[in-house]
């Protein structure tokens, strides 16, 4: 079984602490971006989450709200 791929909208400013955030978890999940805007404000993000650790990304995600802007967006490749 693969990756579970769940995508977000979030502001270029919270991207590196997401990111320190994230990393300061080994083995839960890998993030990259994945479309940057050319205004600068907004880029779409992925989370590759492990198998088996969705629950923890979710509490993890839960403890972000009011800390970042981020939104939960479809896939931008997927047209």
């Amino acid at each position: 079984m693969g990756c579970i791929k769940r995508f977000f909208k979030l502001r270029r400013e919270d991207i590196v602490f997401v990111k320190y955030t994230f990393e300061a978890l080994d083995n839960l999940l890998m993030m990259s971006t994945v479309s940057r805007d050319p205004n600068g404000e907004w880029d779409v993000i992925v989370l590759r989450i492990a198998p088996g650790c969705e629950a923890e990304v979710d509490t993890l995600l839960e403890s972000l709200e009011g800390v970042v802007s981020m939104k939960e967006v479809a896939d931008p490749k997927a047209g």
